[in-house]
């Protein structure tokens, strides 16, 4: 590693002390203090103080004492910045490095392995890496997941919280009303309809949930992620990240309808305690209650299920049931597949 250049402050007065021909013992007499202490300050072993400061400023008046404090506390800064690279390199940053995935997060960027170690704990917001357990132990958001590993679900939940400082849209202003959402239903289905341009779609349907008073971004999961989406809270407002997983268009367009699910019937701002993440594979009833209640945001589940009474599942039943709903017909075949009314390869082109 190669060290910071680090000049004590003390080295930069002596150089202004001998350019004003000030001897050590001359200041010991001018500022009332010891040539010892004096000669330990000007050597960098003991900090500049403001009464320090102060004095020296009697009598060099064009440097006020602020910059001798201000250099100090730089100084100061840089130092333990050094120290803290020192302490992470007698860690095993191999095995850390692998843990929170640093090849994937900081790929491109030259930065070495005590670097990246500094950056992910400035993602994680946490100062050593030995608290992660404390803080991400129990994750309290809701989210649409397929197992994954917590440092992965981590990482993306605060990259997801940065996104939204890059966009730095602020909603202070907008109250977030859960009637008005669900009158806004119908747009957020027509928004879906939209396959020929997904982005163009998402880019709007984030301009729809923030007219509603809801944080809304979409990110890319890192590995081992296997999150769809995330329902959480940013700055008091309901935030909802979805991750693009599955790809697809219909995949991504009923993660969002899921988190809506979440946040019309678990969201709570007085008590984000009651909203949890679930680390493993097993489905709680609130992803049941979202799974359904997205279903049936989609499809009324009376019209979906004497549609498969029927048991006539051809190309222009698909289209038309779908076109009768208001959606595409992807979300039909989804669903059918879901229920094993289909078989897998069957209507994939739709």
């Amino acid at each position: 590693m190669s060290e910071l250049l680090l000049v004590p402050t003390g080295n930069i007065i002596k150089d202004y002390l001998e350019e004003n021909n000030i001897t050590q013992k001359e200041l010991s007499i001018s500022i009332g203090m010891s040539e010892k202490h004096i000669s330990n300050v000007l050597k960098g072993k003991s900090r500049v103080t403001e009464e320090f400061a102060l004095k020296i400023e009697k009598v060099m008046p064009s440097i006020k004492a602020d910059y001798w404090i201000n250099y100090e506390s730089k100084f100061q800064l840089d130092l333990m910045r050094q120290k803290e690279l020192y302490s992470l390199e007698n860690l095993n940053l191999k095995e850390i490095s692998h843990q929170f995935h640093f090849s994937e997060i900081f790929k491109g960027l030259k930065l070495s392995l005590s670097e990246q170690a500094v950056e992910m704990l400035k993602i994680l917001k946490i100062s050593n890496f030995d608290l992660f357990e404390n803080k991400y132990g129990n994750i309290c958001v809701d989210f649409m997941e397929d197992g994954g590993e917590k440092e992965a679900i981590a990482i993306w939940l605060n990259l997801c919280r940065e996104e939204i400082e890059i966009q730095n849209n602020d909603l202070n202003q907008v109250r977030y009303n859960k009637i008005f959402l669900i009158n806004s239903i119908k747009n957020f289905k027509l928004l879906a309809l939209n396959d020929t341009d997904s982005e163009k779609s998402l880019l709007s349907c984030r301009k729809l949930f923030n007219e509603l008073g809801v944080y809304f971004v979409v990110y890319e999961a890192n590995r081992n992620c296997k999150v769809r989406g995330a329902l959480t809270s940013y700055k008091n407002k309901p935030t909802i990240y979805i991750s693009r997983r599955g790809k697809r268009h219909s995949y991504i367009w009923f993660a969002i309808f899921h988190e809506i699910g979440h946040l019309i019937l678990h969201y709570d701002k007085n008590n984000k305690k009651d909203i949890k993440i679930l680390l493993d594979n097993d489905i709680s009833q609130k992803e049941n209650e979202a799974n359904t209640y997205a279903r049936n945001l989609l499809i009324p589940e009376k019209e979906y299920m004497d549609f498969i009474k029927n048991k006539k599942f051809d190309k222009m039943a698909i289209i038309d049931f779908a076109n009768k709903n208001c959606i595409l017909p992807s979300f039909v075949v989804d669903f059918l597949k879901h229920d094993k009314q289909l078989d897998y390869d069957k209507f994939c082109y739709l």
